[in-house]
């Protein structure tokens, strides 16, 4: 085995995906799915293992029709004009993409914060007394311990408040909160 080519492509290979969307996408996964970050793992594994193998497939075949020198040369420059690209053009595609994986991302993160929020767990309790059939399940998943809850961070975008404004929308007329 060539160790010096292996190391090199390893390399090349985990400098390139570190904080690239495939990482920041995988991230979302798993911090959406706590409860399956195996699967998350493993999907995410075998997406960039069959990334990867259409990538040596495509270089294998290529490199039958065109010198390799040349395939470095272009790869080379292709690279750098994506970094160009990237630097030069920050409304393209690619960085509305990012603006969204980060908004989702950050939504991930609220939600996690809002969940031992003191203001959030108020407004599950009121939902809790509220005793609706339909609610029950979720709110017992939402439920924290009261040692566990902070202080409200009083979040532009509150969970609390657009739940209780939407609680209040749906609560029959004449009913008091």
């Amino acid at each position: 085995m060539d160790f010096k080519l292996f190391l090199v492509t390893f390399s090349a290979v985990f400098l390139a995906e570190l904080g690239d969307k495939t990482q920041l996408a995988t991230m979302s996964f798993a911090s959406g799915n706590r409860h399956a970050l195996w699967l998350v793992f493993i999907a995410s594994s075998l997406a960039l293992v069959a990334t990867s193998a259409i990538g040596v497939l495509a270089g294998g075949a290529l490199s039958r029709l065109v010198d390799p020198r040349y395939i470095k040369i272009g790869a080379g420059i292709l690279f750098i004009l994506i970094g160009v690209a990237t630097l030069l053009l920050p409304g393209t595609k690619r960085e509305k993409a990012f603006g969204r994986l980060h908004r989702e991302l950050e939504r991930y993160m609220t939600i996690d914060q809002c969940r031992t929020c003191e203001r959030f767990q108020g407004v599950v309790q009121d939902l809790v007394e509220h005793d609706h059939p339909e609610l029950r399940g979720v709110l017992r998943q939402l439920h924290v311990d009261p040692t566990d809850h902070h202080e409200a961070l009083h979040c532009e975008d509150c969970s609390a408040k657009r739940l209780r404004a939407l609680f209040d929308e749906e609560r029959p007329r004449g009913e008091s909160g």
